[in-house]
């Protein structure tokens, strides 16, 4: 654990389609989704996780890692398959400031933030079943946030005639 993590704010959430742009806000379209629906070739629609991370304005400039990883319903790291499965984890490590121009004080009132998104544009090949994003920082588990989603059996075609 560190004190990054521990006081550490993650707000996540899934939505149709996330980024941020050059001025460092996000723009989120979609946001409030739980079902993730499977396409006709096997694959989920588009989706992107999104995740804000909040710092307090005393422990910035500070470094950290943070990992996303998509779980199963058991809790267990999910791994695509082919021929070596690969777990969805990502890790990257991100230096967050504190918000330049402003005083000492403004500066540990608004504190350091950092937005980051992972983008499925093409869709995932998920089964249907229940999953979860989860999202650490310093590899500290108990400090970590989550946000649910489910992957649904596909619809049959309609019968027409």
């Amino acid at each position: 654990m560190s004190d990054v993590s521990e006081q550490a704010v993650i707000n996540l959430t899934i939505a149709d389609y996330a980024n941020v742009d050059n001025g460092g806000k996000a723009n989120l379209v979609g946001v409030g989704g739980g079902i993730i629906p499977l396409t006709p070739n096997g694959l989920t629609t588009r989706f992107s996780v999104f995740a804000e991370i909040r710092i307090p304005g005393g422990l910035c400039p500070c470094e950290m890692t943070v990992e996303y990883s998509l779980r199963d319903a058991s809790g267990a790291v999910v791994e695509l398959a082919g021929p070596v499965p690969q777990p969805v984890r990502v890790a990257n490590i991100i230096t967050v400031e504190s918000v330049t121009g402003l005083n000492l004080e403004q500066k540990n009132h608004v504190g350091g933030r950092s937005m980051n998104t992972l983008d499925f544009a093409n869709g995932m090949p998920l089964s249907p079943g229940d999953y979860q994003f989860r999202v650490t920082i310093d590899g500290d588990d108990a400090h970590a946030s989550s946000v649910n989603f489910c992957v649904p059996e596909q619809a049959p075609n309609p019968v027409v005639g």
